[in-house]
């Protein structure tokens, strides 16, 4: 049965199936699983091997509720009452949770937020949204960094690490084996727009101070695992969020000291999109 259901899974893979669509083909296979699962088990009773059929009662149960989770997630868009397990799962993984279950954004929380978008920009379900693949040429980063340097200037955007203290900046790099950046996470702009230009024919992410002081700063080149150009014949894209990230950071050095090295800033964004009812 695990043969089968790995054949599937992977047949799944070649296909470039929206994220809730796969997850509900899983579930519907999740069931049929344990369908065949309370079928083993009955008959493990029947024929008196009790401690292979409470293991596999075990396994049953644990099975159905996390069918029933997901069912009323993907099937249902809600999160259920006795879902106890994904804050402590969330915990582990780093994401943080609010006490309704619903996933929550704050500022300065050191996570890249897949749930709601910069309220400046509009609120997204994190359902309907999905990391986008951006990539910034030269003149892009030039305005890139003009436009950070900016906002520095104005205190919008800080560079003091996220208030670590030098011995923390090397736990953390320890930890991580990632350079440890100056500006501090989260940095969402005030204002950015995904524009299409249709003479060099991308999606040309815009940021700055306001719209009259706005830059073109990078452009989307893929939307999930799905080439752009392909995305944007078949869905409507909208930019959900932009997260700075990268710039000047600090390496540990010698005898407990750090070391300040520089390097460009890069763009996190995440897209919302709608199918296109006409083309």
């Amino acid at each position: 049965m695990f043969s089968f259901l790995d054949m599937i899974n992977s047949s799944l893979s070649y296909f470039n199936l929206d994220v809730k669509l796969k997850n509900r083909i899983y579930i519907v296979l999740a069931i049929l699983g344990d369908i065949y699962l309370v079928y083993v088990t009955f008959r493990l009773f029947i024929n008196h091997a009790w401690m292979r059929g409470f293991l596999y009662c075990l396994a049953m149960v644990a099975i159905t509720y996390f069918i029933y989770v997901n069912f009323v997630f993907y099937f249902l868009g809600k999160t259920s009452q006795f879902d106890f397990l994904s804050p402590r799962i969330a915990k582990v993984t780093g994401q943080k949770f609010a006490e309704n279950n619903q996933p929550q954004l704050r500022r300065g929380a050191g996570r890249y937020s897949t749930g709601l978008a910069n309220q400046s920009n509009g609120l997204f379900s994190g359902a309907d949204t999905i990391p986008a693949t951006v990539s910034i040429d030269h003149s892009e980063q030039e305005n890139l960094q003009k436009v950070v340097d900016r906002l520095l200037s104005e205190k919008i955007f800080v560079n003091d690490f996220n208030g670590m203290s030098e011995r923390e900046i090397i736990h953390q790099y320890q930890e991580t084996h990632q350079p440890v950046q100056a500006l501090n996470v989260e940095s969402i702009p005030p204002y950015f727009e995904l524009v299409h230009d249709p003479i060099r024919h991308r999606l040309e992410i815009y940021m700055g101070m306001n719209q009259m002081e706005r830059h073109p700063v990078g452009h989307i080149t893929k939307i999930g695992l799905t080439d752009v150009h392909e995305a944007h014949e078949k869905y409507r894209i909208y930019l959900a969020n932009l997260v700075v990230v990268d710039g000047p950071n600090k390496i540990p050095g010698r005898s407990g000291t750090t070391i300040m090295t520089t390097a460009d800033y890069g763009l996190k964004a995440q897209v919302a999109y709608r199918e296109r009812t006409t083309k």
